[in-house]
């Protein structure tokens, strides 16, 4: 074992030494705006907005080809499009344009509730008080309504026991990381 710690620790310290990359990077100064003329403030807003319209400028063009997809292939149905043929195939334009962002949304909410259920029950069964039958009835009188129930708290004297919650909560937002990821990446 004290191999394998002492051979890992050599090739992350490798892996620390080496260059990442092969040239110099540029340096980079910051100053605060009221040390910069008015040129050079300008000059930097300008850069910004130029950036920041040429992103929105992206994002204008795909939602123009999306429409423009969609539209087209609604006026090349025409009047087809009354006929079972004609909504399937809108369903197929449709389905080619946003798809792909369904499925993914789909499956994430899918895995988000997956993972709640999963959390809570584990929580509900390791940290909350749970009711317990005093006496036990045979199968066929478990349902009479006289049965007793106790209490029982559970057993938080282990070490660990709020370290576990940590590391719950940990757990989970990590899980909430890779919903977000199936989502949206």
């Amino acid at each position: 074992m004290k191999n394998l710690v002492a051979l890992l620790s050599v090739f992350v310290l490798f892996l620390a030494l080496m260059p990442t990359q092969a040239q110099t990077p540029e340096k980079k100064y910051t100053l605060p705006a009221s040390q910069l003329t008015a040129e050079q403030l300008a000059e930097i807003e300008a850069a910004e907005w130029e950036k920041k319209m040429e992103r929105y400028g992206n994002w204008v063009g795909v939602g123009g080809e999306i429409g423009d997809a969609m539209r087209e292939g609604f006026e090349a149905l025409g009047e087809f499009s009354d006929t079972d043929l004609g909504r399937f195939t809108m369903w197929l334009i449709a389905w080619k344009v946003v798809g792909k962002d369904v499925v993914r949304i789909v499956l994430g909410l899918l895995f988000f509730f997956l993972i709640t259920w999963l959390f809570l029950k584990v929580y509900r069964n390791t940290y909350a008080p749970k009711r317990v039958a005093k006496v036990r009835h045979p199968f066929f009188k478990r349902f009479v309504k006289s049965t007793e129930y106790e209490i029982v708290e559970p057993n938080n004297n282990w070490d660990g026991y709020n370290a576990m919650k940590f590391v719950m909560l940990f757990l989970y937002a990590g899980a909430i990381g890779i919903t977000y990821a199936i989502m949206f990446a």
